[in-house]
């Protein structure tokens, strides 16, 4: 991993795109020239709001522009929220290791796997464009998202993946209603089984909340699909100096590593949940 940049940048723009959820754009080409898919970065909140900073994923990094998409869940990423198109904000970056780049023989032709959930959705979208862009026709890219209430990002996912599922916990047309894993039931009807299932991806990457996790590590497991998941957990400084992030990978022995420096991707099945 290449040193983190930390500097000024100038907002292009902060736009609601769902209820919550924001998409914020900077112009910030020396953090978007070494970005990768699963990496993460460091926004500083201004003006002293918060002491520390919030660890959001990249969602796309193109042509100097560097888009993060955040949910206004608290007050730091609420103080995130007001912010203008102008605006400067402090940020470091890129942080952590991605979904790629792993010591292994998984990243093959075939079906690649996206299961994504709430605010781990924007890191799978940037993966999906240069999944589609390295690989081309050599795979077939599929995603199941999974929303608590209305859909967003649908059409840029749709417009690199072969095909996209959906799931809402509220009641909605034309969506699954329920959680992934009833989504990823619906999707592949015929893999309810170990030998059914192993045919439904080469490899599958994932992004969400703990329990949602777990239960796809799980259900990639049943059907022996290599799954990489990027996980979320609160960060203190988010570059590996605070041990404040450390979670329990199962090898030969249980070992802690850092969220923010070894990870946030890791593989499934190394992961004690």
């Amino acid at each position: 991993m290449k040193a983190a940049i930390r500097g000024r940048y100038r907002i292009i723009n902060n736009k609601n795109i769902a209820r919550d959820v924001f998409e914020l754009c900077i112009d910030a080409p020396d953090i978007v020239r070494t970005a990768k898919p699963g990496q993460f970065v460091n926004v500083y909140i201004p003006d002293g709001g918060m002491l520390l900073p919030r660890p959001i994923s990249i969602a796309f990094a193109r042509g100097g522009t560097l888009t993060l998409v955040y949910a206004a869940a608290g007050k730091g990423t609420g103080l995130l929220a007001g912010l203008r198109e102008g605006e400067s904000l402090e940020i470091m970056g890129p942080l952590g290791n991605g979904f790629f780049g792993f010591a292994d023989n998984e990243d093959r032709p075939g079906r690649i796997l996206l299961i994504g959930g709430g605010a781990g959705i924007p890191p799978l979208y940037f993966a999906a464009g240069m999944l589609k862009k390295a690989k081309n026709e050599d795979i077939e890219i599929v995603a199941a998202l999974g929303f608590r209430d209305c859909p967003w990002y649908v059409d840029e996912f749709s417009s690199v993946c072969g095909m996209v599922g959906i799931a809402t916990e509220s009641a909605a047309d034309n969506y699954v209603h329920g959680n992934v894993i009833d989504l990823l039931n619906s999707m592949y009807p015929g893999y309810s089984g170990a030998d059914g299932c192993r045919q439904a991806a080469a490899l599958a990457l994932a992004c969400g909340p703990r329990p949602m996790l777990k239960a796809v590590s799980e259900w990639c497991a049943a059907g022996n699909i290599p799954l990489r998941v990027s996980l979320e957990e609160r960060m203190g400084c988010g570059y590996g100096a605070c041990a404040g992030c450390s979670v329990k990978l199962a090898g030969d022995s249980v070992v802690r590593q850092k969220v923010c420096a070894d990870g946030p991707v890791f593989r499934a099945n190394e992961v004690v949940w």
